[in-house]
């Protein structure tokens, strides 16, 4: 049996796909975790513009660069609310609202789960002594 390993990649690649066919933004560029911006040819699929050789892993995209039409820039993460905004079906300040909202909620889960383990073996080392 052979498994990809790339999965994340492929589905970066897949939503900046989306946001170049279904954008009322031009995608101009995207940053990958291995290096600098890479600017987008119009009329290319976006793996292409990587020029990867056979076999060679694709970098994960970590943001995509969009411009409308009076040349201001917006990034966004190829993520489904980034995929919103590219549609036109949220504004970029809900956008930021959006990442801001995911980031409290992480940050909540993360302490919330620490504070669960803490109190757990807390209460197994009181128990045992």
């Amino acid at each position: 049996m052979c498994f990809t390993h790339d999965v994340i990649e492929r589905q970066a690649f897949k939503i900046c796909e989306e946001m170049k066919i279904h954008s009322i933004y031009s995608l101009v560029g995207v940053t990958t975790t291995d290096g600098p911006i890479r600017k987008i040819q119009e009329n290319t699929s976006i793996e292409s513009n990587f020029n990867l050789l056979p076999g060679e892993a694709l970098p994960l995209i970590t943001k995509v660069m969009l411009q409308d039409a009076n040349g201001s820039h917006y990034w966004v993460i190829p993520d489904e609310e980034g995929l919103q905004f590219a549609k036109g079906e949220i504004t970029y300040k809900e956008y930021k609202r959006l990442q801001a909202k995911e980031k409290r909620q992480l940050t909540t889960i993360l302490l919330a789960s620490g504070g669960t383990l803490f109190l757990l073996s807390w209460s197994v080392l009181r128990f045992l002594i």
